[in-house]
Parts: structure tokens; sequence; C-alpha cells
């Protein structure tokens, strides 16, 4: 067997895990930005994102994604809650339904969040009447 000094050895595996935690973030970003992935929804806030479950959810990092469905505006002022409220009761209401919930096209955004077109049963989302009207 031939022999290896153990300093280098050291050094290497230090190497190894500082390359690590540099590439690991781009890693687990990439890992949510795709085509299309199913989702359990988990409520909405009238800033306009809705968080979502993803899986699978790289270690480590947070099982919930926020995520702004594309579509869907008007989160300002006095239509933020209606508009809340309609995204929870009706993304509530598939869930209770057994509805399969997507998200395509999502996308990381600069602030760490994604945004995506949200599909239930091949439907999007931001087509619901109460949506639209509530934002006009």
């Amino acid at each position: 067997m031939p022999f290896v000094p153990e300093v280098p050895l050291k050094r290497l595996a230090l190497s190894i895990t500082a390359l690590g935690l540099v590439l690991a973030p781009a890693f687990t970003a990439a890992a949510h930005a795709s085509e299309s992935a199913e989702a359990q929804f988990r409520g909405c806030d009238s800033g306009g994102w809705c968080r979502f479950r993803v899986e699978p959810s790289p270690p480590g990092e947070e099982a919930l994604i926020r995520v702004r469905p594309d579509g869907v505006t008007g989160f300002e002022g006095s239509s933020a809650a209606t508009k809340r409220d309609r995204l929870n009761a009706l993304l509530a209401s598939m869930i209770h339904q057994h509805k399969q919930i997507r998200l395509e096209s999502l996308r990381t955004l600069n602030d760490g969040t994604f945004a995506a077109t949200v599909i239930v049963n091949g439907a999007d989302v931001a087509a619901d009447p109460q949506l639209a009207s509530s934002s006009k």
C-alpha cells in the first residue's frame, strides 16, 4: 500500500467541504427552479405570496417555498385582502377535493422567492373570474 501523508488528505477533505458549502445554495435553488413541480398548498398572504411545499426538498432547506402566482395582480390597497381570501378559499377547496396542484414555469426571483403559473387540474388559477374581477 503506498504511503499517503495525512496532512494533504486533511486539506483535501477541507477543500471538498468548503466547495460543497459554496455550491450548495446554487444546487438547491436549481432543484426548485424547473419547468414543473407538483406542490401542496399551505396558504397565501395579502402581499401576493402563496406558500407551497414542493417535494423533494433538499436536506437542510426550508420545506415551504414562497411563490407569487403568475397573472394574479392587484395586491395593493384595499383589494389585497380580497385577493388573499379568494386565493386561500380557491386553493384550499382544491385540496379538499383532492385535486392536483402544479407549479408550471417555476423560477427563482432576485429575492430568493419564486414565481410560477399555478395550475389546478389543468386550469390556471389566474383565470378564476373572481380573481380577475377583483383586479379591476
